[in-house]
């Protein structure tokens, strides 16, 4: 049995119960995902000691996972717990949730990390893919146990695909003026890696569900289509699938051909990314349009 500690002055009273409820909860958890592996789950905790969030930064997540070689630790803050198990039931089910879906990141994260490819274009584009892919095979993994009101973030994406190309018009307009490259092409690969996560995200739990976007609602089906992502979408979700369903060198061709998808997004975006001769990665950038530098030249300065 994994050990649950309740840590805090506070919880001591329910400390007793709290164990015992956590302890059921996993117990069933391993019981019905055979997948996963009880011996790698070290320790959950229960604490009432956590720092608050960092100025600046968001809220202290509730639920915070750390590795080392011998497994993992899952660290729950107590009023997230307290609320989860004396709410309503959808919010024990998140609860549950949460774990099992922590629980797969673990299981994932006792793989090799991969090397680094040798060609300069790939090496900068694989962090994203691992990342795709990880989230991707731990919310498929873990679908089963989603509250039935979850909106696995599909409109949370289309908000991002429905912002991005006029954010991303005014990003090349501003470098059109100060020549900015590295501002524009790091502001440009932050917004890429929370796209495809939060595809990948999205991607995965309809996976494991068996549905597609259209089954979740025809408006957003109709709004991926018209956006960015609506060429890329079913490559995407196919290639995710297909090296999710492999290992060895057929995993690593799927994951290289969903960096070729990523890449395609990017340029969706206005960048083009290339190898140059001396083997480096450049970056050839699109027009803005004349509203979107219109505004730049009003908010930036005239062009030079």
């Amino acid at each position: 049995m994994t050990t649950v500690h309740i840590l805090g002055a506070r919880l001591e009273s329910a400390a007793p119960a709290l164990r015992a409820t956590l302890s059921d909860l996993l117990a069933r958890l391993y019981a019905r995902d055979s997948a996963l592996s009880a011996e790698r789950l070290k320790a959950l905790v229960v604490s009432d000691e956590r720092a608050p969030a960092a100025e600046g930064q968001a809220e202290v997540p509730p639920l915070v996972r750390s590795d080392d070689a011998d497994g993992c630790t899952l660290t729950l803050a107590a009023p997230y717990v307290e609320q989860a198990l004396g709410g309503e039931a959808d919010q024990l089910l998140q609860l549950v949730h949460l774990i099992h879906r922590e629980l797969w990141r673990g299981e994932l994260a006792r793989e090799a990390a991969a090397a680094s490819p040798a060609d300069a274009l790939a090496a900068q584009f694989s962090p994203i893919v691992a990342r795709m892919f990880d989230e991707y095979r731990a919310n498929r993994a873990s679908a089963w146990s989603l509250p039935n009101n979850a909106d696995l973030l599909l409109p949370h994406l289309l908000g991002l695909l429905e912002e991005l190309p006029a954010a991303c018009d005014r990003a090349r307009a501003d470098y059109r003026i100060d020549g900015n490259l590295d501002a524009l092409a790091g502001l440009s690969m932050a917004r890429l890696a929370l796209l495809m996560q939060t595809t990948a995200f999205s991607l995965g739990y309809l996976a494991g569900l068996g549905r597609s976007a259209a089954d979740i609602a025809p408006e957003l089906k109709a709004g991926l289509d018209a956006s960015i992502l609506g060429r890329e979408w079913p490559r995407i979700a196919a290639l995710l699938a297909g090296a999710s369903a492999s290992e060895g060198d057929a995993r690593a061709l799927q994951l290289d051909m969903l960096r070729t998808r990523v890449i395609a997004v990017l340029a969706a975006m206005g960048l083009q990314a290339r190898t140059g001769d001396d083997g480096t990665v450049w970056m050839d950038v699109a027009d803005a349009s004349p509203e979107a530098t219109a505004a730049a030249v009003a908010r930036i300065g005239t062009l030079h």
